[in-house]
């Protein structure tokens, strides 16, 4: 489930934490692949940082796969904090004391005991990691869009955490993603260097290409790929094209599975727009309504919220309102 994202981070932290820290109480939660998804955001994915099995050939009588085993050793690396990012993408839909408990089953299935005791720990700084960076939102230094700010927003971050990770710890963590930000950050000011001519920023950018490993490559490039995808559909809608004609024209650029992830959300983007639009039509009495106060009006609308939108939804109601 992890997305490549061509941007400089802003700082809004993964997830949403308590103001208090929560024990994790209850029974852990048995976590089976082959189950329902943890929540419905997840629904098509697997965890992240965790491999996918090896295709099993099909027979008659084919045995049973032995378990692959435990990780003795925790290797602190990218995968590692994609697997803790994947269950707080959840956050809203799925309780924080419910995604440490996915996610501590997750690393007792994957590593030994020493090991995933060093892990759960880990993991615990991230969420206290997270829930800094949430602070940090309110400062309102940080604030805009200029290269300037946005390099301070950078350096503040990563200031912040050698408060909860060892330098070794940071670089496993944070080494790919600060190879791309400082990337992103290069072409940002290559873009906005107003003595550099057309032709110069273009030397300038192949420079920097030059210089990234063919993965971080790719990634870089994936979203703009998706967005000349995303014109083509939009053009493709313009002149008729059915959902069936979009499946096959984003099939053919990105493959059958990303077309079907597409064609979900567009699915989930049509049902959030109509539910928008029942919700505006239901706002416009209630706020004409002089018969209410305006505490009255609150609590009803606060109703109406809830009665439409889940709490990750009402986040986002804000802009439509």
């Amino acid at each position: 489930m992890h997305k490549s994202v061509y941007a400089v981070p802003i700082l809004v932290a993964g997830a949403v934490l308590a103001a208090v820290w929560p024990a994790p109480a209850q029974p852990a939660l048995v976590i089976d692949d082959k189950a329902q998804p943890f929540a419905p955001s997840l629904v098509g994915t697997v965890p992240d940082g965790i491999p996918a099995p090896p295709p099993v050939a099909v027979a008659v009588v084919a045995p049973k796969p032995a378990p692959p085993p435990l990780e003795t050793t925790l290797l602190v690396d990218e995968n590692l904090r994609r697997l803790f990012d994947y269950y707080l993408a959840t956050t809203g839909e799925q309780t924080l004391r419910n995604i440490i408990t996915a996610v501590e089953a997750q690393l007792n299935k994957r590593y030994a005991a020493v090991a995933a005791k060093d892990a759960k720990a880990l993991f615990r700084r991230y969420l206290y990691f997270k829930r800094a960076l949430i602070t940090l939102d309110a400062d309102t230094s940080l604030q805009g869009n200029a290269l300037t700010i946005a390099r301070k927003r950078l350096d503040v971050s990563r200031t912040l955490r050698g408060r909860y990770f060892s330098p070794q710890e940071v670089a496993g963590l944070f080494g790919w993603e600060d190879r791309y930000d400082d990337d992103a950050m290069a072409r940002m000011q290559v873009q906005q260097d107003t003595r550099l001519t057309a032709e110069m920023k273009h030397s300038r950018l192949a420079e920097l290409d030059a210089k990234l490993d063919p993965a971080m490559l790719a990634a870089r490039q994936q979203p703009v790929e998706y967005l000349a995808l995303a014109e083509q559909v939009a053009v493709a809608r313009k002149q008729g094209a059915d959902d069936a004609a979009v499946f096959r024209l984003r099939a053919a650029s990105v493959g059958e599975a990303a077309a079907t992830k597409l064609a979900a959300l567009d699915r989930d983007e049509a049902d959030w727009q109509r539910r928008i639009d029942l919700y505006r039509q239901a706002l416009v009495p209630v706020r004409n309504n002089s018969a209410l106060d305006e505490s009255q009006r609150q609590v009803v609308v606060a109703a109406m919220r809830e009665a439409y939108f889940n709490a990750q939804e009402r986040l986002r109601l804000t802009a439509y309102e």
